[in-house]
């Protein structure tokens, strides 16, 4: 009571005269036409700006949940193109048991694509089912290959590493070779041991091949750009314009094969006779 009347003493002509304003304020726009016009346009005025300014901060507290929304779409349509390319390609009746691929969306918390050997992180780990040796992509081509993990991130060598060779194919034509990046323009890489017998021209589609556990095949990697004879060799080596801008991913999909474990166990006992 003694805090209420300090308070009082204090301002009470300030509380006074606020209240008389708001009153004097009422009369005006209750008794007089043109103020109350004014007023009830400025009202609306303000009122949808708050209402504005409220839908934009609504719109960005749900970015993430859309973001996450459109990651889980993205991931099932490249799973949909796996299944669609082995189903033309694969009898009926062993489709069930030879489409085993998943794919898991991550965010991108970490990359590089100027150096000599280029990394990237994403922002989901073992926690989430991402292992070593899984493939990864992006909305628009190849990206790389899971090198280890943590629970909760993934260290990807990226296509652009002087370690990367990636099984690779010439769509519709019975060429195959290794994809290797020089170091140099990120844009572009080479698709090395392709014989020179083999009919390649610029503009063809260049796909994954399928002979490893590492990618499916068929998945984009880009287009000829250039093809020269290898110095010395039987050879070509074919410029490959990648169809990803590996500088700007901002999201990534990793691909799961179930049967990659049992096929490299094969293979390797296959190796070690």
């Amino acid at each position: 009571m003694y805090s209420l009347l300090q308070l009082l003493t204090r301002f009470g002509v300030h509380i006074v005269f606020l209240i008389l304003q708001i009153i004097s304020f009422y009369f005006i726009v209750s008794y007089n036409k043109n103020q109350r016009e004014i007023f009830i346009n400025s009202s609306n005025i303000y009122t949808g700006k708050i209402n504005e300014l409220t839908s934009e901060i609504r719109d960005f507290v749900s970015i993430r949940v859309i973001n996450d929304s459109l990651k889980r779409e993205n991931a099932t349509l490249i799973e949909n193109l796996i299944r669609i390319e082995y189903l033309n390609e694969i009898l009926p009746e062993y489709t069930d048991s030879l489409l085993k691929y998943s794919v898991i969306s991550a965010s991108v918390c970490n990359n590089t694509f100027n150096q000599k050997n280029n990394h990237i992180t994403l922002c989901k780990g073992a926690l989430e089912g991402i292992r070593p040796g899984m493939g990864v992509v992006s909305a628009t081509g190849l990206v790389g290959i899971v090198r280890n993990t943590s629970p909760n991130f993934a260290h990807v060598i990226s296509l652009l590493h002087s370690q990367t060779r990636i099984s690779c194919a010439i769509k519709s034509r019975n060429a195959y070779g290794s994809l290797v990046w020089d170091g140099r323009d990120p844009r572009y890489m080479t698709l090395e041991s392709v014989p020179k017998f083999e009919t390649v021209a610029i503009g063809d589609t260049v796909i994954t091949s399928g002979y490893s556990t590492v990618f499916p095949k068929g998945l984009l990697v880009g287009r000829v750009v250039n093809t020269k004879p290898k110095p010395g060799s039987n050879n070509y080596d074919i410029r490959v314009k990648l169809s990803s801008t590996l500088g700007s991913i901002k999201y990534a999909y990793v691909i799961h094969n179930f049967l990659a474990d049992e096929q490299n166990k094969l293979e390797k006992e296959v190796n070690n006779e």
